[in-house]
């Protein structure tokens, strides 16, 4: 387990935000991204000994008096005590005088909330950063865990603080590399397993318990009467309006569909809509393209959160049988985990041989991503047209002999003599088999990869 107040990884962000306080630059910085992802830690964690007030924005009128507040008392500030600011310039000017210049910095968290409230508060900060800090030692830095309203709203080309931030960063999930530390009881396998359920975000993974498995964590945490039961529903709820057309495609995808026209059919929705749906997911990061070679048409696509990936194929529709009779529940929970695995280990397979194994074997990557032709599917092609080479990748989510490894890599070899473009047929060609576990080493010729192989800790502090 982490201990407490220890933040994990998080070098080149914390090295950023520490460049931007040295320079004593005024203005804007905005750090954004999902809820849980560890926005305010990161934040709090850069002003830990820097003069800074902090502030957490909420969903009531009452936003500017609160911060007027909470900077006179942080800051220790007598003029702002019982002060009533009319509006954010004022308050700013004010407090620009009272520094006199000196560093500090303001943090309104979850901006996005004031901004639901009072939507002119935007144009107001925009005034503040335009007219007000432009002489001053002074930051206001803002967060915001809706990332559409943030990219909309206030980023966003049109929006009011377009290109007006000093800095700008969407945070996103820690390297699946640096799970370790949050479950030290576990072994490769379980780490693989823990990503496949709880993604990278800090906040799960600081509530894991790694005593028991992860998937019985995963249910504890997500599923009836767990601490996090509304979470996936929240989510959604905070991004969207109406959620229910984007959940349903979110569950299609989760659950198998791969095709804009497959999940809009197990969605229950129009074509045209569905399409419309499934590029704001991809916008926020909920749905990412998989990367398919030689295709010109018909993107594939799978669910970029593994939590809600997880909560969707695993927990929701065994929901009745896990309040009813939990013991049958988990045997079918494992059996959909299983296949949820399989699905991210792939993922994680064709990560570690672009960057670690193809360079190893003198392969630069120009293009990777799955091979998808004339019937055949590898999971990874990647390709170095440079050197006429190419690596070719097959993960299974099992434990695999030697025997068993030979007969994956040889019908390897097989889909790929059926499936490779004629111009691709004179490549040199290097054969990687991915296996949860393997015994009794590697056939010859061919690269065996385990979970243990991954490079868990490496980088992460």
């Amino acid at each position: 387990m982490v201990e407490p107040g220890r933040l994990v990884d998080r070098v080149a962000e914390l090295s950023r935000l520490k460049t931007l306080w040295e320079s004593g630059q005024p203005g804007l910085a905005v750090v954004y991204g999902r809820r849980r992802v560890g926005k305010t830690r990161l934040i709090l964690e850069w002003l830990r000994g820097r003069r800074h007030a902090y502030y957490q924005a909420g969903l009531w009128p009452g936003n500017l008096r609160a911060l007027a507040e909470a900077v006179a008392e942080q800051l220790g500030l007598e003029a702002l005590r019982g002060a009533e600011p009319r509006s954010l310039r004022g308050l700013f000017e004010l407090l620009s005088a009272l520094l006199g210049g000196e560093r500090a910095a303001v943090v309104i968290d979850e901006f996005t909330y004031w901004l639901r409230v009072e939507p002119g508060v935007v144009s107001e900060l925009q005034y503040v950063v335009d007219h007000v800090l432009p002489g001053t030692r002074l930051l206001v830095v803002i967060s915001g865990s809706t990332v559409g309203l943030m990219q909309r709203e206030v980023l966003g080309g049109g929006a009011p603080l377009y290109g007006r931030a000093v800095l700008r960063r969407k945070l996103g999930e820690l390297e699946p590399w640096c799970l370790p530390p949050f479950a030290p009881r576990y072994g490769p396998r379980e780490l693989v397993e823990a990503y496949s359920l709880f993604g990278g975000i800090p906040f799960y993974l600081r509530l894991l318990d790694d005593q028991a498995g992860p998937l019985d964590e995963f249910i504890r945490l997500f599923g009836p009467e767990g601490v996090l039961e509304d979470e996936p529903l929240f989510l959604m709820r905070e991004e969207f309006r109406e959620p229910s057309p984007y959940l349903a495609l979110l569950r299609a995808i989760a659950r198998g569909a791969r095709g804009l026209g497959e999940a809009a059919q197990s969605a229950g929705l129009p074509t045209s809509h569905a399409s419309r749906y499934l590029h704001s997911l991809i916008d926020l990061g909920l749905v990412e393209r998989e990367p398919i070679l030689f295709r010109r048409r018909g993107s594939l696509y799978r669910v970029a959160d593994n939590m809600l990936a997880a909560w969707l194929s695993i927990v929701e529709p065994l929901l009745p049988l896990l309040r009813e009779n939990p013991g049958a529940a988990m045997a079918r929970a494992s059996a959909l985990a299983r296949t949820h695995y399989a699905r991210v280990w792939e993922k994680l397979a064709c990560r570690h041989a672009v960057a670690e194994l193809a360079p190893r074997h003198g392969i630069a990557p120009v293009e990777a991503g799955r091979l998808v032709h004339r019937g055949e599917e590898i999971d990874c092609l990647i390709i170095d047209h440079g050197s006429g080479a190419l690596l070719a990748v097959e993960a299974k989510w099992s434990t695999l002999d030697r025997g068993e490894a030979e007969a994956v890599a040889r019908k390897l070899s097989d889909k790929l003599a059926r499936a490779l473009p004629a111009r691709l047929r004179g490549y040199r060609r290097v054969l990687a088999v991915y296996a949860a576990e393997a015994k009794g080493g590697a056939p010859p010729g061919v690269e065996l990869v385990e979970a243990a192989d991954l490079p868990w800790g490496r980088g992460c502090r």
